[in-house]
């Protein structure tokens, strides 16, 4: 009797385990998750953390890279042009980290044969890809990202072929966009255009950011022989209907952060924006000149005494690269308007655009008037942050056109403004603006041209890192990249 009693609890016993079980399992299966991936579960990682992550960089590189900012605790960092062989590690990590989720939103686009998908993913991938060949020069584009295929030690593309490859993809990607599709897997919108079901007007504005980042790289390369890039950018502007570009701020492409999470904000505090940080004279001073209304949006007003002690406000800037440590209060960026969420980044804008055409103008290119689009482009930057262009602005002689290529790139400076390393990467295009080298920086130090490839490269990947090194002529901040005429 005791035998069938063991033997019918345990059977009891075996039963409650194997419910328990199941039940552990229904638990453990979260109802709101997607079982598999998708293109659209990739789209909102890519834009927010590499959104993000551009307007840190821009933070902690090209804001004292460009003269713009000053820091008041060292006077051997970037603003200094004193560049660690390391300075580039991370752009290169974070580049390819997310450009392998971009290639999974397109590869998935062509699984499911959703043409928009695969338009977004070209989008992104070339997006990022002009910014690592701008940054390092010949980079792994045909053979990167595909360690899924085993394939560890991709070879590097010359520059001139990765351009190519932006130019022709990005071509693609304008001719493959379906705006009565919207997109499928994304209901609640993408992070740049809310785009979501059959929302045209979203995806509309996506075919324009693609064509609008396609000037971009055109203009970038316009002086490389070999590439046509002057007749393809007026085959562009000439042909409005089949490469739609921006047209408005509206359809700028900005990065909305909420500041709640999952969405954070790129800095947790705002006030670290000016912890031992101050703008630079190089920065203020030409805005004061101008009288510009986007200065109380870039600066606050620091307090110094004046000649009788009193306590006066004003913006004010210190010299960049000092050699002693300046004696004056300098105006602070504004924390307000620049780190705090909920906030916008931008990653391409109307203002660019306008700038581009007023480029090829100016140069002959095209033939509209340069003078209309420059101050259209001022005044589309300026609206961008919030604020109207003054009446007779364009009076003053230090804002007005003046039919130089200098004078549009004084204004198209500041139109850049926090947009990842546009202020480095035009610099080095064309030489303007005038940034300074201040009685601090020492002897043989400069302004570079590229970031030098990270150490790991060298023991990971060796042969093809000699091979673009070989390719390139050197790999030193100073080895200069084809499109740099400065």
């Amino acid at each position: 009797m005791k035998k069938i009693i063991y033997k019918v609890f345990a059977l009891l016993l075996g039963l409650v385990m194997i419910q328990s079980c199941e039940s552990m399992d229904e638990t453990n299966t979260d109802p709101t998750r997607m079982d598999e991936a998708n293109a659209g579960s990739f789209l909102a990682p890519v834009i927010y953390n590499m959104s993000v992550y551009t307007w840190q960089r821009y933070n902690s590189y090209t804001f004292q890279l460009m003269q713009c900012l000053v820091t008041t605790n060292s006077t051997n960092g970037v603003g200094w042009y004193r560049i660690t062989d390391t300075a580039g590690d991370g752009a290169w990590t974070q580049y390819y980290k997310w450009l392998t989720n971009a290639k999974a939103i397109y590869d998935n686009g062509v699984a499911v044969g959703d043409a928009n998908y695969q338009a977004i993913g070209l989008t992104l991938q070339c997006w990022m890809y002009e910014t690592l060949t701008d940054a390092f020069g010949d980079i792994p584009v045909k053979e990167a990202c595909r360690g899924d295929e085993q394939l560890y030690y991709p070879k590097f593309d010359s520059q001139k072929d990765v351009y190519s490859i932006i130019i022709d993809s990005l071509d693609a990607a304008n001719r493959r966009f379906e705006p009565s599709k919207g997109l499928k897997y994304n209901d609640g919108g993408d992070m740049l255009y809310c785009t979501s079901g059959t929302d045209a007007d979203g995806i509309t504005k996506w075919r324009k950011f693609a064509n609008s980042l396609r000037m971009r790289a055109l203009l970038r390369v316009i002086d490389v022989p070999g590439l046509d890039a002057a007749a393809k950018l007026k085959q562009m502007i000439d042909n409005p209907d089949d490469y739609p570009v921006f047209e408005n701020n509206d359809e700028s492409a900005m990065t909305f952060i909420s500041g709640v999470a999952p969405y954070e904000a790129p800095m947790t505090r705002p006030s670290d924006l000016s912890s031992y940080k101050q703008l630079s004279e190089f920065f203020i001073n030409p805005l004061k000149e101008w009288n510009d209304p986007r200065l109380p949006i870039f600066a606050v007003k620091a307090t110094n005494k004046d000649e009788n002690g009193k306590d006066v406000k004003d913006y004010v800037g210190l010299q960049s690269g000092y050699a002693d440590m300046p004696t004056i209060n300098g105006s602070a960026p504004n924390a307000t308007t620049l780190a705090t969420a909920p906030q916008s980044i931008a990653l391409m804008t109307y203002s660019e655009v306008l700038f581009i055409k007023a480029e090829l103008a100016q140069r002959g290119i095209i033939q509209q008037d340069a003078a209309a689009l420059y101050e259209a482009a001022v005044e589309a930057n300026m609206q961008q942050w919030g604020v109207e262009l003054p009446a007779g602005y364009f009076d003053n002689p230090k804002t007005a056109y003046d039919g130089t290529l200098k004078r549009i790139m004084e204004q198209k400076f500041y139109a850049l403004f926090f947009i990842d390393f546009q202020q480095w990467f035009e610099y080095n295009r064309t030489g303007y603006p005038d940034v300074p080298t201040g009685p601090g920086v020492a002897t043989g130090d400069a302004m570079p041209y590229r970031y030098k490839y990270p150490a790991i490269l060298q023991r990971m990947n060796r042969e093809n890192y000699l091979k673009a090194v070989e390719s390139m002529g050197s790999d030193e901040i100073t080895t200069k990249l084809i499109w740099q005429k400065r």
